[in-house]
């Protein structure tokens, strides 16, 4: 088999960058436990000729309206709070300090990338889609005697004097972190009724980028500090434990009323009794993701990628009673879509066979397959373990054999992207009849083969104008049509073979977060390959 590997390999390769890309790990519950206990805001009500300066612990519009964010930077701004020279010791913000690398200096252009690009894009994909009881008075920031929120720099008069013209007040830093984290974001306090207010951001400079997938993980960090975590939906009773799914002891599910709904819409399960939450990944990701197995593209996933940001996690956010969302802005997502109840009650795959290929892979092949957000090339990921799998992870007959230990897929095998793979801006010395460029995704190939031989899938570059998805694929310069069904008999370079032709919304379909919204193409770009780390530790603390 072409890349079995037993662990000890596995450990070797992981070392030397050879394997699959791994994507931003999110650690939101590592930094849960150390928030220290959250308190409540006090929120002063503008004066008016009835109540003059009359205090209130809540002052609010009554009617709803887009969500507004305020930072403040003090930390960005005070260089004994960042890295600006290798062998520094600087403040990681979680309690500990550590030394800088070279990767972990604050550059001007990084810290113009935090401030103009990744924040207010991010913000963006919030602020369409989520709407709130404006504050319209003056809030009290709590002072944070201990706890992760005190590491942050706050100005006094914002414990006196106060701020306002937001509805979340988020406190910003670049302290260097471990493992290569891009970010990660907490609430620090809420209203008395509960909604989250003031919070905090941790940037990782090594991993900062201005690209797509670095806004989409600043999304997900700050919907943590939005309220999308364990402990606040446990607050909200909207969490229900479900025993013996898929033969596991025990899952936890958002089992609100909107997100059943949504649930049973995307997965077309009338039966789905809630959305399941991650249950691998340690103290670091468990509870406070959705189940990657189940919703692998999504923005809530424990490990980012393309980051739709669906009406899964609207639902979620909407059932807090915080929020509203503003439907028709959530992003489609094609993992899971319409795939039925048995996705979510029965093993990925049964004796190495699966109903959902475009999901989930059964061998390994020297072909490329797309990833499933067709960003990438991949292969299919399958490992030989040194001893049996538990019970509930065993897909095949040899009960050793299994996907990735870190991929929170519960050892479901899927393709997955090399560091050299991606459409955009990968090696095209690697990819046969491929063409690499910022507009190019993964398209399926039927026999497809050059002078080199069979090659398997393809990048082409795409476009989505006037809601009409044309290819235009290496050694041809023209845009062909490409409705979804037919195929392209491509010439030139291949020798056989064709091209199948997608869905729209599974190459077209994402909201610009520069502009807010519409179909954007030029964004496939946006997600660059990314280094290739350590995590076996995961895999160690299984066993």
């Amino acid at each position: 088999m072409r890349h079995t590997l037993l662990f000890l390999v596995l450990l070797l390769c992981c070392v030397s960058g050879s394997v699959a890309v791994a994507e931003h790990h999110c650690i939101s519950e590592e930094i849960e436990k150390k928030v220290g206990p959250r308190t409540t805001a006090v929120v002063l009500e503008l004066p008016t000729r009835e109540n003059g300066m009359m205090r209130a612990l809540t002052a609010s519009a009554p009617e709803w309206a887009p969500i507004r964010f305020h930072v403040f930077t003090e930390d960005l701004n005070d260089p004994t709070k960042y890295c600006t020279a290798e062998k520094q010791m600087r403040p990681d913000f979680i309690g500990g300090t550590l030394e800088c690398k070279k990767k972990d200096i604050l550059t001007k252009e990084k810290k113009s990338i935090i401030l103009n690009s990744l924040l207010p894009r991010a913000f963006r994909m919030h602020t369409d889609r989520l709407s709130v009881k404006p504050l319209t008075g003056t809030l009290i920031v709590p002072r944070y005697p201990s706890g992760i929120c005190a590491q942050f720099t706050i100005p006094s008069s914002h414990h006196t004097e106060g701020v306002t013209g937001a509805d979340m007040f988020l406190y910003v830093s670049a302290g260097p972190t471990q493992y290569s984290t891009l970010a990660w974001a907490t609430t620090c306090s809420q209203l008395v009724n509960g909604r989250p207010v003031v919070g905090v951001v941790n940037y990782g400079p090594s991993s900062v980028t201005d690209s797509e997938h670095s806004v989409r993980v600043s999304a997900h960090e700050i919907a943590h500090a939005l309220g999308f975590s364990v402990w606040l939906l446990k607050e909200c009773k909207m969490l229900k434990v479900v025993k013996g799914v898929r033969g596991k002891e025990e899952v936890l599910q958002v089992s609100s009323p909107k997100t059943v709904e949504k649930a049973r819409e995307h997965f077309n399960c009338m039966n789905a009794t809630g959305m399941e939450l991650e249950d691998e990944g340690g103290e670091g990701t468990a509870s406070s993701h959705w189940e990657r197995r189940n919703a692998k593209d999504e923005l809530m996933a424990g490990i980012s990628g393309i980051g739709y940001y669906t009406s899964l996690t609207m639902a979620a956010l909407e059932d807090t009673g915080f929020y509203k969302a503003n439907w028709g802005m959530e992003e489609p997502m094609s993992w899971g879509n319409n795939s039925g109840c048995a996705l979510l009650n029965e093993k990925c795959l049964t004796n190495g066979v699966t109903n959902y290929p475009e999901m989930f892979c059964t061998a390994e092949t020297d072909l490329f397959s797309c990833t499933s957000d067709r960003l990438a090339l991949g292969y299919c990921t399958i490992f030989l373990y040194t001893a049996d799998l538990p019970s509930q992870y065993q897909y095949f007959s040899n009960p050793k054999l299994g996907g990735s230990a870190y991929a929170l897929m519960d050892f479901c095998p899927y393709v997955q992207p090399y560091s050299n793979t991606w459409c955009s801006n990968g090696e095209a010395n690697v990819m046969h009849g491929s063409r690499v460029g910022p507009r190019s995704k993964c398209l399926k190939g039927d026999g497809l083969a050059d002078f080199t031989g069979r090659i398997g899938d393809v990048c082409a570059e795409v476009s989505c104008e006037k809601g009409e998805v044309r290819v235009r694929y290496l050694g041809n310069d023209t845009w062909h049509q490409c409705p979804e069904g037919s195929s392209i008999k491509p010439t030139g370079l291949f020798t056989e073979g064709r091209i199948l032709c997608p869905k729209y919304e599974d190459v077209c379909i994402i909201f610009d977060t520069r502009k807010g919204s519409g179909d954007v193409s030029s964004l496939l770009s946006a997600f660059p390959s990314i280094p290739v780390i350590l995590l076996v530790l995961i895999f160690i603390s299984m066993y």
